[in-house]
């Protein structure tokens, strides 16, 4: 079957099981689509990874129940094509064609997650809810770990959570690095598989380096543990925090100005944390250093076999 398809950023999809979802649709290329389609046929929504802009083909086919034209939130005079579509199933595209009239997925398919599981092929489904955080917990063994990620329904704003016991499958460090990694692909492809955590893994350790980096070498501590994903909590970013505060509040107190007060509370700050911590002034040396010890995460690339018993620890979804 091909069908007209549309590019969702942020892997904002409803519940394949008939949830309902509404959007604006600013770009008139795919509010056209939306129209030449028509109320009560079906369209494929489908994620956009605001990583690399890339197409991934596992979306959700849904049918429009209705379309409307109103002003945009916020912007004046200015209106937009409106919808409220209802989920149907979890498919897959074969590849996708543009041409003049619009996006197309072809040859799509009807995919079972559940089915998929039970034959070993492990997947974490992110349509219908959308993660905001994590955590990670462990045992007095370090060995007993479990992950927990939350956020919220779509449809009904309600808090929901999966949670993984993966018990010694992984290292702590590498199971911190995990929690990061599923919500970066959750938030990025509606979906997690093993390839797409592998992926993340990857993508999320090389942007915690970065943010050490350039929090070090320009004296900008609150930038540490920051990724697209969110905010890394671990004891570098927990100790930046209360030195940053502790050393502005005392240069306030002595006289200086807010911004110098600043200023120099970012350059004692990260020269305390170096010092504590025992980092590296060398670069490339404390990008490690900090990503492991003051981080706590592992930066070697996981096997995918490893990956597939660690998503299986968790359910296929929220309400699963």
């Amino acid at each position: 079957m091909d069908t007209y398809a549309i590019p969702i950023v942020n892997g904002v999809l409803p519940r394949p099981d008939g949830g309902v979802l509404q959007g604006v649709f600013l770009d008139s290329f795919f509010a056209n689509m939306l129209v030449k389609t028509g109320v009560g046929n079906d369209i494929f929504l489908f994620p956009l990874s605001s990583d690399d802009k890339s197409l991934y083909p596992v979306g959700v086919l849904v049918r429009i129940e209705d379309m409307w034209v109103d002003k945009v939130p916020q912007g004046s005079d200015a209106t937009a094509l409106f919808a409220r579509v209802i989920g149907r199933e979890r498919c897959k595209a074969r590849k996708f064609s543009l041409s003049n009239e619009g996006l197309f997925a072809l040859d799509i398919e009807k995919i079972d997650i559940y089915e998929l599981r039970s034959l070993g092929y492990p997947i974490i489904c992110g349509a219908g809810w959308h993660p905001t955080g994590g955590y990670t917990t462990f045992g007095s063994n370090r060995k007993d770990i479990e992950i927990t990620i939350y956020g919220f329904e779509l449809e009904t704003g309600k808090d929901v959570a999966i949670v993984g016991y993966l018990g010694s499958e992984i290292e702590p460090e590498k199971a911190h690095t995990v929690e990061h990694a599923i919500i970066r692909s959750l938030k990025n492809y509606a979906m997690c598989t093993p390839k797409t955590l592998r992926e993340c893994m990857e993508k999320e350790t090389e942007e915690l380096k970065w943010s050490v980096e350039i929090g070090i070498a320009k004296k900008l501590p609150e930038v540490f543990g920051v990724t697209k994903s969110g905010f890394c909590g671990n004891p570098l970013t927990q100790m930046a925090s209360y030195y940053l505060s502790e050393e502005f509040q005392n240069q306030i107190e002595s006289g200086e100005d807010i911004l110098n007060s600043l200023s120099k509370a970012r350059k004692k700050t990260v020269s305390r944390l170096t010092k504590d911590m025992d980092i590296s002034s060398r670069k490339g040396l404390r990008q490690l250093q900090a990503l492991k010890k003051g981080m706590f995460h592992d930066d070697t690339p996981e096997e995918l076999k490893v990956l597939k018993r660690v998503i299986m620890k968790f359910p296929a979804n929220p309400w699963n």
